[in-house]
């Protein structure tokens, strides 16, 4: 019964997951200047990591064994002064505002079910989920900030 309550929890993530990634790849392709469409693209492809991740868990072998964590980081790198010349801010401003309100629901799912986990490695597990959603919304208020 535990184990498919975390099932549960680990398919909602990994639904989650690839909603997320699918919205940051439709930013990418709506995005109308090129550093915010190669910006979307970043966390497009560091959301793909996580799923790749949560697709070769083994729920029994992590309760028997732990958990072992392996992320790949994808780094994006901007000058600011590039920023200011982004010519469609409207859009830049509107698909950020986007991301950021849905990255905040994903937030509160994974720290929710990291508070109510009864295994420690599931607790880390969405204590990671919810720790990297939370860089990719600082790096998109960021940018919200710099545009506004």
């Amino acid at each position: 019964m535990v184990i498919a309550a975390m099932r549960g929890a680990v398919f909602e993530a990994l639904k989650r997951q690839e909603e997320t990634f699918s919205m940051y790849d439709r930013f990418s392709k709506e995005a109308t200047d090129k550093i915010l469409s190669d910006f979307f693209r970043s966390l497009a492809d560091d959301v793909k990591g996580h799923i790749d991740m949560m697709k070769q868990l083994n729920l029994h072998s992590i309760i028997k064994f732990g958990l072992p964590i392996k992320l790949d980081i994808t780094s994006f790198h901007f000058d600011q002064e590039k920023l200011h010349h982004i010519k469609d801010k409207a859009n830049a401003l509107e698909l950020l505002k986007l991301g950021i309100d849905e990255v905040n629901a994903d937030i509160e799912y994974y720290d929710h079910i990291a508070e109510h986990a009864l295994f420690p490695e599931i607790k880390r597990l969405f204590r990671v989920l919810a720790d990297k959603e939370l860089d990719h919304k600082s790096k998109m208020k960021v940018l919200y900030d710099i545009l506004e």
